[in-house]
C-alpha cells in the first residue's frame, strides 16, 4: 500500500464536497422530516457523472476503482449529507456494476452500464427474507424457468430505496432447498425491473434513513428475461459473496464520512461553547472522549483503505471488508453519542442536525449485517474457531 495519495484523490474531496454543500443548510433536516428521496442531490451527482467513478470508460464512467468510489462515499457523508448522502451510492454504483462487469454478458453491459454511469437508474438489492432474516441460504423466493425467461415469487423485506428504484438486484433460489446436496447450492442473481405491475411495495416506517424508505417488496409471477440472469443458475452464492465485499466497504465509507461530520461538528461546539468562563473544550472530560473517538475513525480509516486497496489489487479482502464495516460503525455512532453529550441539551435539537445522525448511524452496527455475525466470521476465518451457527 502506498500512502502518498495521487491528485485525483484530492480532486474528488473538493468536487464532491463542493456538490453537496451547494444544498441549503436545512436541506437533509427537511428531507428526513418529510421523508422525501433525496432528488436534488440524486440529479447533482447524476449531471457530474459521480455515479460512474468505478465504471469503465468505454461504458461512459471515469474507470477508477473502488477506493475512489470509497472516497466520494465518505465525502459525501462527511461534507453533511451523512448516512443518506453516502447511502445512494452502495447499490447504484458499489454493487450494480461489478456484479454486471464481473458476471453479466455482453448485451447486460450495453443496455445499463451507459445509464447506470448517467445516474438515470436508481438500484435496490433484494436479498433478506421475512422468514429467513441474515440466513440468506434459507430463503424461499423462487425463480423458476420457462421459456426464455424467469417467471419470480416471492417476498423480501428492508429494501432500501424500493419505492424509488428502477431495478432489483435480486437473489433467488432455482433450485428449492430440498432438492441441492449443499445449502449454498440453488441461488441465482437476477436484475430485475421495479416497474413491473406484479411488484408490491408497503414501506416500513422505521427509526433510520427515513428518506431512503426501507420496505417489504412482493413478487407475484414477475416475468424476467431470461438474460437478466447475473451469472451462472444455481451458482448465485459465490457471486453474491464477492459483491458483498462492496457492500461492507460501502458501509464503511458511510459511517466513517458521518463520524468525521459529527465529531467536527462536536469539535467546534467544544471550542465556542463557553461555560464558567471557560469553553467546555478545555476540560479534559470533553476533550478526552472526542480525541478517542478521533482515533478510533483513523485506525478504521486505515483498514478501510486496506480492503480497497486489496479489491483493486483482485486480492481476496472479505475478512478485511467486514472488519472495516464493523469498526466503522462503532466508531461513527460512538462519535455521534459524544457529540450529543458535548452539546448537551442542544444535541438532541433537531436543528443541530446531530440526532439525525445519531438515529442513521445506529442502523450500522445491525445492518448489512448485525454485528454478532461480522464477530462469528472472524472468530471462524481468523482464529479457525467452531462454527457457531
Amino acid at each position: 500500500m502506498d500512502f502518498e495519495e495521487p491528485e485525483i484523490r484530492g480532486t474528488i474531496r473538493e468536487e464532491v464536497s463542493k456538490l453537496v454543500q451547494s444544498l441549503p443548510t436545512d436541506y437533509f433536516r427537511k428531507k428526513d422530516k418529510s421523508k422525501q428521496f433525496p432528488e436534488e442531490l440524486w440529479d447533482l451527482f447524476a449531471h457530474n457523472r459521480w455515479f460512474g467513478v468505478n465504471i469503465p470508460q468505454e461504458f461512459g464512467g471515469a474507470g477508477l476503482g473502488l477506493t475512489e468510489l470509497s472516497l466520494v462515499v465518505q465525502t459525501v457523508a462527511a461534507s453533511g449529507a451523512g448516512v443518506i448522502g453516502g447511502n445512494l451510492f452502495t447499490v447504484t454504483s458499489a454493487m450494480v456494476p461489478p456484479a454486471i462487469l464481473k458476471y453479466g454478458t455482453e448485451s447486460l453491459k450495453r443496455s445499463f452500464l451507459p445509464r447506470l454511469a448517467k445516474g438515470e437508474l436508481v438500484c435496490a438489492i433484494g436479498i433478506t427474507e421475512p422468514s429467513a432474516g441474515v440466513n440468506t441460504l434459507d430463503i424461499d423466493t423462487f425463480a423458476e424457468k420457462r421459456a426464455g425467461e424467469y417467471v419470480i415469487r416471492g417476498q423480501k423485506v428492508w429494501i432500501t430505496f424500493a419505492p424509488f428504484s428502477d431495478l432489483i438486484l435480486l437473489v433467488a433460489r432455482t433450485t428449492r432447498k430440498e432438492n441441492v446436496k449443499a445449502r449454498s447450492q440453488g441461488l441465482s442473481l437476477f436484475l430485475v425491473d421495479m416497474h413491473d405491475p406484479r411488484i408490491r411495495i408497503n414501506p416500513i416506517e422505521s427509526l433510520a434513513m427515513r428518506p431512503l424508505l426501507s420496505s417489504e417488496v412482493s413478487l407475484e409471477d414477475v416475468s424476467v428475461p431470461e438474460e437478466n440472469l447475473i451469472g451462472v443458475q444455481d451458482r448465485g452464492w459465490s457471486e453474491l459473496t464477492f459483491l458483498l465485499n462492496n457492500e461492507r466497504v460501502s458501509a464503511a465509507s458511510l459511517c466513517l464520512g458521518t463520524g468525521d461530520y459529527v465529531l467536527r461538528r462536536a469539535v467546534e461546539y467544544a471550542k465556542n461553547r463557553i461555560v464558567f468562563g471557560r469553553p467546555i473544550g478545555q476540560n479534559q472530560s470533553i476533550q478526552f472522549p472526542l480525541a478517542d473517538s478521533a482515533a478510533k475513525l483513523e485506525t478504521a480509516r486505515l483498514m478501510l483503505s486496506k480492503a480497497t486497496w486489496l479489491y483493486d489489487t483482485n486480492k481476496e479482502c472479505a475478512i478485511e471488508a467486514n472488519i472495516a464495516a464493523y469498526v466503522s460503525a462503532n466508531a461513527a455512532f460512538e462519535a455521534a453519542d459524544r457529540a450529543i453529550q458535548t452539546f448537551g441539551g442542544m444535541g438532541f435539537a433537531v436543528e443541530t442536525d446531530i440526532e439525525r445522525h445519531f438515529r442513521d448511524l445506529r442502523l450500522w452496527r445491525t445492518a448489512p449485517l448485525p454485528e454478532q455475525m461480522v464477530l462469528s466470521l472472524l472468530a471462524q476465518r481468523m482464529l479457525d474457531l467452531p462454527k457457531s451457527y
